[in-house]
């Protein structure tokens, strides 16, 4: 393995076992989760560290899409 390369292979895996290879089903609970964060209580998380948390969650989703549309566009 190089160095500065990232072994994917678990969450490809994960992928494959969760959710069957369906990326949309993961996007879809990426968007529960990023919903359920705005119930927390308000002490649970600084306004800072939920916005963090969802914006990762947000770009998280974004990319699993962008794979979806290109691997649908391959094919």
């Amino acid at each position: 393995m190089i160095p500065n390369e990232i072994n994917l292979l678990p969450l490809l895996s994960y992928f494959e076992n969760c959710h069957e290879g369906d990326l949309l089903s993961f996007t879809q609970w990426l968007d529960k989760a990023i919903y359920m964060l705005h119930y927390l209580p308000t002490d649970t998380f600084s306004e800072t560290e939920r916005q963090n948390v969802c914006y990762v969650l947000m770009e998280l989703k974004e990319a699993v899409l962008k794979i979806h549309v290109e691997q649908n566009n391959c094919a």
